[in-house]
């Protein structure tokens, strides 16, 4: 099957606020024109990741993602549909998080339903053979084992299973390699059929493009993927209890013999309606995110103890995470950490200044601005907006929220959160006894 070009009306010439249609179906489609762009990007959401799966099923998302690139009812053979895009010079891609699965594309304007129609065959028309199951698990078994060969990503994984045992949260999104061989066909097209139905999708689209036009390609898509076959299969339930967080003080060590060894070290966030996450992402920037942020200063810049240290946080429906990673000497263990505890202790402690509150607002609000110049990043905002929040917000809402934090607010969220004694911590690396490290949390 090959690609043909995208009429003239889907493009557009001039911008305007993103718009929203639900279609009969039930597919929600968000776009947004953007002044000057001569790309669309277009992103397909499956409101069902991670932490929708037991520990039987873990890493089903992941692994459907990758099968259905295998082969679709358009493009059955592997690899046409991908030279069909890159073709016509875009890209497509897809990725699998804790609360959503996502297939994206970017492509010229003029080919803009070229990306309208991968990303659809990908969701909505694969094959799922049986064969191609068999061939793609070994090379999920792979990628698992390249994030455990990688000291800066495996630390992540240490860090998550020791803050969230035994809960979705806190296992890789990939799944473990004992699940990945055990999965079969059967669970793996039962997760289609259950998960991937229009009714429960978001379509977002921005760029050089047009809303109606969208809106016309897609409302033939309410009658493809699961909707077009009989009988009805539910979706895997979401895991609704929160996690559980460990212990204030808990370590996590994966020893290996390693030249630089990894920590994070952290501790339980906010969820994503929590008033409070502006406040925390603008501690974030001012411990460590940049090179003007006080980890940065102290660790590397003073003390010459790391190459890399910067804050990490995540949020989710009910709960999140916030953290420092760093890489280092591991003879130098107890120094960083002590350090790191140190800057917990005064940000907690100390007022922040409005210098560098102003300085974190604007840095914060400038990669926020800057980032939205790319047209699948826009897309990205709207489709993840639309599933994950009451409502999309837009830059201008965000600017007034994180405008709105003061002095005191940060301070209040900061003792709130980032107390040095609730801090866990997960560490990679040649370390001894757990007891010696478990004494540096305890000052």
């Amino acid at each position: 099957m090959t690609a043909s070009p995208a009429p003239a009306r889907l493009r557009a010439a001039a911008t305007h606020p993103h718009r929203r249609t639900v279609l009969p179906g039930g597919l929600r489609v968000v776009t947004q024109a953007l002044p000057g762009a001569r790309s669309a990007s277009m992103v397909l959401i499956v409101p069902v990741g991670s932490r929708h799966e037991d520990e039987a099923h873990a890493g089903l998302s992941h692994l459907l993602e990758h099968l259905v690139f295998k082969g679709t009812r358009g493009y059955p053979e592997a690899g046409t549909l991908s030279h069909a895009v890159e073709g016509i010079g875009g890209s497509i891609n897809a990725s699998t998080d804790r609360e959503l699965t996502a297939y994206s594309a970017k492509v010229p304007a003029e080919h803009a339903a070229v990306g309208l129609e991968a990303i659809r065959e990908l969701a909505l028309r694969p094959l799922l053979r049986r064969r191609d199951l068999g061939a793609e698990k070994p090379i999920i078994v792979d990628e698992i084992r390249m994030y455990v060969d990688s000291p800066s990503d495996h630390v992540f994984t240490l860090f998550d299973e020791m803050l969230y045992p035994g809960h979705p949260l806190g296992r890789e999104i990939a799944g473990t390699i004992g699940a990945v061989r055990r999965a079969t066909h059967r669970s793996v097209v039962e997760h289609w059929r259950g998960a991937y139905r229009s009714g429960a999708m978001v379509l977002a689209v921005a760029g050089a493009i047009d809303h109606d036009a969208v809106e016309a390609a897609a409302a033939e898509w309410s009658s493809e993927g699961p909707d077009d076959h009989p009988g009805k299969v539910a979706p895997l339930a979401a895991t609704t209890m929160p996690p559980v967080a460990a212990d204030a003080g808990t370590v996590r060590i994966g020893r290996r013999r390693l030249s630089q060894a990894n920590l994070c070290l952290g501790m339980p966030g906010v969820s994503r309606s929590d008033p409070d996450r502006w406040a925390l992402d603008l501690l974030g920037a001012v411990l460590g995110d940049g090179m003007g942020s006080r980890l940065f200063l102290d660790l590397r810049e003073r003390r010459s103890l790391v190459y890399d240290v910067s804050t990490f946080s995540a949020t989710y429906a009910d709960v999140g995470t916030f953290g420092v990673h760093a890489g280092f000497d591991p003879e130098d263990v107890q120094r960083v950490v002590s350090a790191i505890l140190d800057q917990l202790d005064r940000i907690c402690s100390e007022p922040v200044t409005s210098a560098e509150l102003e300085r974190a607002r604007a840095y914060t609000r400038g990669r926020l601005e800057l980032r939205m110049e790319d047209t699948g990043a826009v897309a990205g905002w709207l489709g993840m907006g639309e599933t994950l929040l009451p409502h999309i917000l837009t830059v201008e809402e965000v600017v007034e929220r994180l405008e709105a934090v003061s002095v005191d607010d940060l301070q209040r969220v900061a003792q709130r959160y980032l107390a040095p004694d609730g801090a866990r911590m997960a560490l990679l690396g040649p370390f001894g006894p757990r007891s010696r490290i478990e004494r540096l949390l305890r000052r």
